[in-house]
C-alpha cells in the first residue's frame, strides 16, 4: 500500500540548529550523543543495531560553528550513508577496535580534547565513560540528557503528518481486526491479524500487548495461545516503526459479546478523563496539568487512579519529553506531539480498562490524531 510518502534521505538542519543552540547555551565545544533515539533525530539513520546490540555503538558528533560527524560500525557504514545527509562518516571495524577508543581518537582529530562536551549521561556505559575520561583527562564532560530531549520533543510539520499516518493506520489495523474477529479466536490469533495489517500499510511492529481477563491486569502482557471467552475484558497496546523511524503508540479495549453495565461504566471513566487530559492540553500550560486533570476526573467518579503517569511525547522515541506526570512543570509548546493514555484497573473483577491517542498541541489548542474510541470494541460471539 502506497503511503504517500517517502523515506528518502533528508537533512536534518532544523534539529541541528536547535542543538548548536543548545551547545552555544552551555558553552560546548562539542556533543557527543549516543542513544539510537538523539542519533536517528540528528542524522536521519535507523541503526536498529543500537538498541539490539549494546556493544555495538553508534555516535553522533557535533562541534562548534556546525560541524557534525557520524562513528558506526563499519558493518553499518553502507546503509548509514544512505540514510544521512552527514558527509563525514567514520568507522570502527567490529571486534578489531574498540568503538570507545576509536571515538578518543576523533575527538582528538577534531581539537576538542581540552574543551566542555555534551554528552548522554543516563545512556553511556560505565565502561564507556572511563574510556573517554582515561583517554581525554583534560575534557570536561557536560550532562546534557535533558537538553537533548527536550529539543526533540518540537515536531516539524513533516514529522507531525507521518505520525499522524503511523498512529491512523495503527488504530485502523485495531478496528478491522476486532471487526473481522469472533470468540473462538485466541488471542495470539487477534494479535497477528493486527500485526499482518500494520505491515501491509508499510509498518514494521514494535511491540504488541494484547491480553484478555485477568491476564491484561499486567502491565505489558504477551498475547497467548488462549481462546477469547465471552464476557472477558481484553485489551491491545500496540505500536509500529513507520518511515524507518517514526513510531505509533495506541491503545484499545474492548469486551468478547454484550458488555455489562459495570463494564461501561468503568470504559466511560477511562474515556472521560481522556477527554478532561485533552481540554487541560494548550501551549504554556505545564505538563502535569494534564496528569491532574485526569487524575481529577478519576476521582470525580470515585474510581480508584493509580497511574504514576498519563502519557508521553512520541516520535523517534517511544517515551518522548514531556512525560506527563505530576512533578513535570516543562511549559506545553505547539507541535509537541503526545500520547495520552489512561489506564483503570479493576482488580475487584480482574478487568483493565486502556485507551491511547494521539494529539498534537496547536497555537490554540490542540489537534487529535487519532479519534478516541466511544465504547468497548465488540468481538462477537
Amino acid at each position: 500500500m502506497s503511503t504517500g510518502m517517502t523515506n528518502t534521505t533528508s537533512g536534518c538542519a532544523l534539529q541541528r540548529g536547535r542543538l548548536q543552540a543548545v551547545m552555544d547555551r552551555q558553552k560546548l565545544q562539542g556533543t557527543v550523543l549516543s542513544s539510537y533515539q538523539a542519533v536517528s533525530y540528528l542524522a536521519g539513520t535507523n541503526i536498529l543495531t543500537q538498541m539490539m546490540l549494546p556493544d555495538r555503538p553508534a555516535f553522533y558528533l557535533s562541534f562548534a560553528g556546525g560541524r557534525d560527524a557520524l562513528l558506526v560500525c563499519d558493518i553499518e557504514t553502507g546503509m548509514v550513508e544512505t540514510q544521512t545527509d552527514i558527509t563525514d562518516v567514520h568507522e570502527y571495524v567490529e571486534f578489531a577496535q574498540d568503538p570507545w577508543d576509536v571515538l578518543v581518537e576523533l575527538l582528538k582529530h577534531q581539537g576538542v580534547d581540552r574543551d566542555r562536551i555534551g554528552f548522554e549521561a543516563r545512556r553511556v556505559s560505565a565502561e564507556g565513560y572511563e574510556r573517554i575520561r582515561r583517554g581525554l583527562p583534560e575534557v570536561e564532560l557536560v550532562p546534557i540528557d535533558d537538553a537533548v530531549e527536550e529539543l526533540q520533543s518540537v515536531k516539524s510539520a513533516d514529522e507531525v503528518e507521518k505520525l499522524r499516518y503511523a498512529a491512523q493506520v495503527t488504530l485502523d489495523a485495531v478496528l478491522s481486526s476486532a471487526e473481522a474477529a469472533s470468540a473462538d479466536m485466541s488471542e495470539l490469533a487477534l494479535a497477528a491479524d493486527m500485526n499482518a495489517k500494520i505491515i501491509l500499510s508499510a509498518g514494521s511492529p514494535r511491540f504488541t500487548f494484547l491480553a484478555s481477563g485477568e491476564r491484561a491486569l499486567g502491565a505489558h502482557i504477551d498475547p497467548a495461545d488462549r481462546a477469547l471467552e465471552p464476557g472477558h475484558i481484553w485489551r491491545v497496546d500496540l505500536g509500529a516503526r513507520f518511515f524507518d523511524r517514526i513510531n505509533s503508540d495506541l491503545a484499545r479495549t474492548g469486551v468478547v459479546g454484550e458488555p455489562t453495565a459495570e463494564q461501561e461504566e468503568r470504559l466511560e471513566c477511562v474515556l472521560a478523563a481522556q477527554r478532561a487530559g485533552f481540554a487541560a492540553m494548550e501551549p504554556g500550560r505545564p505538563a502535569s496539568d494534564i496528569f491532574h486533570a485526569v487524575r481529577r476526573e478519576f476521582e470525580r467518579r470515585s474510581f480508584r487512579f493509580q497511574m504514576p503517569h498519563v502519557g508521553h511525547g512520541l516520535g523517534t522515541g517511544l517515551h518522548e519529553a514531556p512525560i506527563l506526570h505530576p512533578a513535570n512543570a516543562v511549559p506545553l509548546e505547539p507541535g509537541m506531539v503526545l500520547a495520552l493514555e489512561p489506564m483503570l484497573k479493576a482488580t475487584e473483577s480482574g478487568e483493565c480498562y486502556h485507551t491511547e491517542d494521539l494529539a498534537v498541541v496547536t497555537e490554540g489548542g490542540h489537534e487529535l490524531l487519532t479519534q478516541p474510541q466511544r465504547q468497548l470494541l465488540r468481538i462477537r460471539v
